[in-house]
């Protein structure tokens, strides 16, 4: 199982470090050249690719909410940011059995941990930024529909860091930078998603069930350095279910809905935990304007805030999206 980007692979070149510190307190260029030599050597691709990966496809992935993720980790507890806009458009169909739908999503994500290399800090922080755009089809008509949707999606990720001391400054920059630290990438992602919808209406109560399995693939085409091409297949596994009920009031002239909403995400593979957690529930409530209307382009604008738990993170989530 990866560790968490809070716990990176260098350990092979912590005694080199550590002995070349003890040694003299301004490294030279030679010095500094060999230390990247071991860690270079000691990175490896199969654990750090699939950390990367996981941050790309989680920044645009449309069944995972805006949120913020807090990893449990005594030692150093890394913080998730996401902050999403997804967007959906119905299009025309003559088949009442067939209606396909466009599914865009524009994210950016945010990721931050310490470090304690020989006794100093090193702030390190994650960004990813980019979106995907998917075209898909509902089939079927009646409680049960069936869904299916291809996406592609362009993630720029980038990652910064600040060190504190003097060893911090003159060894531990030199050595670390380019590798496991400061570098940019521009990865392609691909996706595939399959799930059903159920719907059933319960007296003045709406009851709909949704369950998606995707998969995607990510791959670098563009790096400031060769040490952080990668290349990350995941696959993630939701299920949600919303009540809702109409308002006997309308919200800024509009009819409302009110929603009771509850959720859990699985991430499915040997990379399952690539970001320190591997699943979660989701449980809170949401509001459904319904603002359709000669003229209106927006059909509806859902507002929500959902709590998140799982055995390794907690966070919360606050979102809002537009149906077209």
């Amino acid at each position: 199982m990866p560790c968490p980007p809070s716990r990176l692979p260098i350990s092979l070149a912590f005694a080199l470090i550590t002995a070349s510190a003890a040694a003299q307190s301004t490294p030279d260029e030679a010095l500094i050249a060999d230390i990247r030599d071991s860690v270079a050597h000691d990175l490896d691709a199969a654990e750090l690719g699939p950390i990367y990966g996981a941050m790309v496809s989680i920044t645009t992935a449309p069944e995972i909410s805006a949120a913020t993720y807090r990893v449990r980790d005594d030692e150093a507890p890394p913080t998730m940011r996401l902050y999403k806009l997804p967007l959906n458009w119905t299009l025309p169909s003559d088949d009442p059995d067939w209606a396909p739908y466009v599914q865009t999503s524009l994210g950016f994500m945010e990721m931050s941990s310490e470090m304690d290399v020989l006794g100093e800090r090193i702030l390190s922080s994650w960004r990813a930024y980019g979106g995907s755009v998917g075209l898909g089809a509902r089939m079927g008509q009646g409680p049960l529909t069936w869904i299916g949707l291809a996406s592609v999606g362009l993630i720029q990720i980038e990652n910064r860091a600040r060190y504190d001391g003097t060893i911090g400054q003159t060894l531990l920059k030199p050595v670390f930078e380019g590798l496991l630290f400061d570098w940019d990438a521009t990865a392609h992602k691909t996706g595939l998603a399959i799930g059903a919808d159920y719907e059933r209406d319960f007296a003045v109560w709406r009851m709909v069930a949704r369950g998606r399995l995707s998969t995607m693939r990510v791959k670098t085409f563009s790096t400031s350095s060769p040490a952080v091409e990668f290349a990350s297949t995941g696959s993630a596994l939701t299920l949600h279910t919303d009540h809702s009920r109409p308002l006997p009031f309308a919200v800024g002239g509009y009819p409302a809905r009110v929603h009771v909403r509850s959720g859990a995400t699985a991430y499915l593979g040997s990379n399952r935990a690539a970001l320190g957690f591997d699943r979660y529930l989701e449980l809170g409530g949401g509001l459904e304007i319904d603002v359709s209307g000669e003229g209106s382009a927006v059909d509806a604008v859902h507002l929500s805030a959902l709590g998140i738990w799982g055995p390794d993170v907690v966070g919360w989530s606050l979102s809002v999206s537009f149906g077209f």
